[in-house]
């Protein structure tokens, strides 16, 4: 009998292979979102050089929705080359933004071609041109401040845009549309802009004050409301989304899920009894029998109520329930029995009207602790949701700190891009662990081993009390330097190849055993009163690079802290930290 055939090991691709495969895979991504969400391309424009103005460019792509019209410009640099890239462009931006239907014109009688396939129905002042800048890679932020003109699509909004896509199909189109700056006011439908604002009224009621037990101002009503309506004017809060804010923590939606109870919905054609749990913007207002507005305060008794939802998009914000709305999602080839179902079915909901006075801060904090009520009744909520709705509820507690510290080590320094930000990032450093037995004792507001200690403003006692949020993040930005100071020496000492958090990478350091040993090594030299200039603790950490880090394992992080101050710093013996109990993901 003959033996069996060894298979081939794939062929190792040439540079120029891989870089063309990462163009490939970025413009792919880039255009399946815009097609999911109902754009249509206009094909002949991709990559086709012209001169505008005495200006030569070309975009790679063009999409268009309606009357809003995309200019996509996609790039694959490094971070180094992004500017090169990016500055020149400007020009070309700065003529185009100077008479945008000027610049579509052109586009049309260049491309004569593809001229049907711009906005037929549309007079040109109507016209909404925004310039779409793509890059796979992330860059210095100062490049966008010094070239403004586009919206910017990084990767990881990218990614997540994508991930929405694929769960909601065009019901997205709202969220990506406030992404990139569109007034949804301003975006038509079949040929024409619609005027009007009125919004939907629905049957409801409006339960008392004394039997809500909310704050002064708040109303609590409930109603029934069409899917389609929420599809309409629902956002959510997720921590992986693109809003740049430390107070997020719902969790990205599930294609699984939604797919799950869009087949329950096509096949019991009946919705689901329990309710939707929703905050309504203020101007939202509980209409009585006589047409007067009711407050709560006066009433004894449930009382029946008109609600109406304003028709604007991104203003009902959805606090449980997300994968039982988007269900009814509209896809670009639409569902026609989902279809009906999303006018004919009605969902209960029981909604939130915000005072007229309540600040944003207020309202994030009451938003995170209602979410965390209705989640901690279901299942025991995990560490990185506690953490996340800690920063709402209680900034100035160590664990709040320690959170935010490390988001701001994740933006820049040398953990930058190590650090696991995102629900597609994968061997990257978990941060729940990192935050909970490294940065939390380091960073907390008492003690002499604790950055607070040498922290020199003069105020900080309003920090340690609670109350100054101007003078927490100062202290948050404090913290964030001190540890990439200390961190980017003990890199410096260190094989290149090593700073890493690749398995397979033999010797790597950047483990979460490893990175909460550094963290505990600081906070013993702060204790010790040692000398953290960089250049100092570069100079005592040399040979670091032939530290046996292997012998270290999970939770003997502290262990590993003291030999290192032991080894490097005088030989003074190291104050002894105990290790924090549990085991800790090497």
């Amino acid at each position: 009998m003959a033996a069996p055939k060894k298979k081939k090991a794939p062929r190792a691709l040439t540079p120029e292979q891989v870089n063309a495969k990462v163009q490939a895979d970025h413009r792919s991504l880039i255009r399946s979102i815009f097609r999911g969400c109902g754009f249509h391309r206009v094909t002949a424009v991709s990559d086709k050089e012209f001169t505008y103005d005495g200006q030569k460019s070309d975009f790679d792509d063009v999409f268009v929705y309606e009357n809003v019209i995309l200019l996509m410009e996609y790039t694959t640099s490094q971070p180094s080359s992004v500017g090169a890239h990016l500055k020149p462009k400007k020009v070309l931006y700065d003529k185009i933004d100077a008479d945008r239907p000027a610049f579509i014109q052109f586009l049309k009688q260049k491309f004569i071609d593809s001229a049907d396939q711009f906005p037929q129905h549309y007079h040109a002042s109507k016209l909404v041109v925004k310039i779409v800048y793509c890059s796979r890679y992330d860059f210095e932020s100062h490049y966008k401040s010094n070239v403004p003109n586009p919206s910017y699509l990084d990767y990881s909004a990218a990614r997540y845009f994508s991930s929405v896509i694929d769960a909601i199909k065009k019901s997205a189109i709202l969220e990506l549309l406030e992404f990139l700056g569109v007034d949804y006011k301003q975006v038509g439908s079949g040929g024409k802009i619609s005027v009007s604002s009125a919004g939907k009224e629905y049957s409801g009621s409006l339960l008392p004050e004394a039997h809500s037990n909310f704050d002064d101002g708040y109303k609590v009503v409930s109603f029934y409301a069409d899917p389609e309506a929420l599809l309409r004017t629902a956002y959510v809060l997720r921590k992986d989304g693109w809003r740049d804010s430390l107070n997020l923590y719902q969790r990205m939606i599930s294609k699984a899920k939604v797919e799950a109870i869009r087949a329950y919905l096509k096949k019991e054609r009946r919705v689901f009894i329990n309710n939707i749990i929703v905050t309504l913007p203020p101007d939202v207002k509980p209409i009585g029998e006589d047409g007067t507005t009711l407050e709560a305060k006066d009433l004894t008794d449930t009382a029946p109520v008109l609600i109406k939802l304003p028709d604007r998009p991104n203003s009902v914000g959805l606090i449980d329930g997300q994968h039982r709305v988007f269900a009814y999602h509209e896809s670009v080839s639409d569902d026609a029995e989902i279809a009906q179902l999303r006018i004919q079915q009605n969902l209960l909901v029981t909604g939130i009207i915000y005072p007229n006075n309540i600040s944003e801060p207020d309202r994030q904090k009451f938003e995170a602790k209602l979410f965390l009520e209705i989640n901690s009744t279901q299942t025991s909520a995990k560490s990185p949701l506690k953490q996340a709705i800690g920063i709402v509820l209680d900034p100035y507690s160590g664990e709040s700190i320690a959170a935010r510290t490390l988001a701001g080590m994740a933006k820049d320094g040398p953990l930058s891009g190590f650090i696991q930000q995102y629900f597609y990032d994968t061997e990257k450093l978990k941060t729940a662990s990192i935050v909970s037995y490294g940065l939390k004792p380091l960073v907390k507001t008492s003690g002499s081993d604790s950055i607070f200690s040498i922290w020199k403003e003069a105020n900080k006692d309003l920090v340690a009390s609670g109350s100054d949020l101007t003078l927490l993040e100062s202290y948050v930005a404090f913290c964030v330097n001190t540890t990439n100071t200390f961190l980017r020496s003990v890199k410096r000492n260190l094989d290149k190849s090593r700073w890493t958090t690749a398995a397979k990478v033999p010797g790597r350091v950047l483990a979460t055993t490893y990175i909460n040993s550094f963290l505990i090594a600081l906070r013993l030299l702060i204790e010790r009163g040692e000398d953290l200039s960089e250049d100092v603790v570069r100079s005592k950490l040399a040979g670091l690079n032939d530290f046996d880090f292997s012998v270290y394992h999970s939770s003997q992080y502290a262990r590993m802290a003291e030999k290192i101050v032991a080894t490097h710093f005088t030989n003074t013996p190291a104050p002894t930290v105990g290790d924090a109990p549990g085991e800790l993901p090497s």
